[in-house]
């Protein structure tokens, strides 16, 4: 619990600062810096620790596979029953929307998946385990959503208008309990822990924190199975907003979980109707919000 309000802390205390002598540039750079160093260590504290490594992501992805198709699936059936007047509402014309440049956006986000291979390249070869993990990982983290926190304050964001927007929390709400679902279903199918479905499938698409928090709470296995969960979830996001979206406009908002207030937006205002924007900062915010708070609280059941 301490950990949880040392997080929620730093989110809140950058939100606080009005204003810190470093520019936007500045802040986005050391932002990315800090996420590529993180997954950088967590590839290589992967490949440090499997002898046969091949055997080990072989085993991997299969639980990635499994979790990523009862999410998906729990989620759309939810979103397509509970927010069909949502759906119609928000839908538009399929002609009139614009197209997007996805294969861009999932370049941008293949990124991350090069570096944490990376990471696991090199510990393979070096196979010298971090001393000091799991402070190492605690301190950046720790920096990590004070910045998250002071860019959305920079960024001109309302706590209090996006938290307590009502359709923003419906859709949060309804993926956060469609997924935990998935997570039991899918452990259960796998012969997991219960506690481990759920915490696996809390990542609601924020693979970088979600990743952190396995890796710290569980082992670097299950960081890397939660990193490919929820990175997966952002890509079919990305892939399917222009298409799918167009019908069903609420249900891959509510889809792209976390994502939805940062690599899905964009794809989320070049295809979708504009009420869609202010749903996706919502819901996007609140499920960031949940992600360490519920895996940091199932971790301790």
């Amino acid at each position: 619990m301490l950990q949880l309000v040392a997080l929620m802390g730093a989110l809140f205390l950058g939100y606080a600062i009005r204003r810190l002598p470093l520019s936007i540039n500045i802040l986005n750079k050391g932002l990315f810096s800090i996420v590529v160093l993180i997954l950088l260590v967590m590839g290589y504290e992967l490949g440090s620790n499997n002898i046969n490594l091949a055997a080990e992501l072989s085993q991997l992805s299969k639980i990635v596979l499994v979790f990523t198709l009862c999410l998906f699936l729990a989620n759309f059936m939810a979103g397509y029953w509970v927010l069909k007047k949502i759906n119609l509402q928000l839908r538009k014309p399929l002609h009139s929307s614009t197209g997007a440049n996805w294969w861009l956006f999932i370049r941008e986000s293949g990124k991350y998946i090069v570096i944490i291979v990376l990471g696991i390249i090199l510990g393979a070869i070096f196979r010298q385990p971090i001393t000091s993990l799991n402070s190492l990982i605690s301190a950046l983290l720790f920096v990590l959503l004070f910045i998250i926190g002071h860019q959305m304050r920079l960024a001109g964001v309302s706590l209090r208008e996006i938290i307590f927007n009502k359709n923003g929390l419906y859709l949060a709400l309804m993926i956060m309990i469609s997924s935990l679902l998935a997570g039991l279903i899918a452990a259960a199918t796998l012969g997991l822990p219960l506690k481990s479905g759920m915490m696996l499938s809390s990542g609601f698409g924020w693979y970088t924190l979600s990743s952190i928090l396995n890796t710290s709470f569980i082992d670097h296995n299950f960081g890397a199975c939660s990193f490919f969960i929820d990175f997966i979830r952002e890509v079919i996001a990305i892939i399917l907003i222009p298409s799918l979206g167009q019908r069903y406009p609420a249900t891959f908002v509510a889809y792209s979980g976390a994502t939805a207030m940062d690599f899905s937006l964009p794809v989320i205002k070049q295809n979708l109707h504009e009420g869609c924007v202010l749903l996706a900062i919502s819901s996007g915010m609140i499920l960031s919000i949940a992600v360490p708070i519920l895996i940091t609280l199932f971790a301790k059941l």
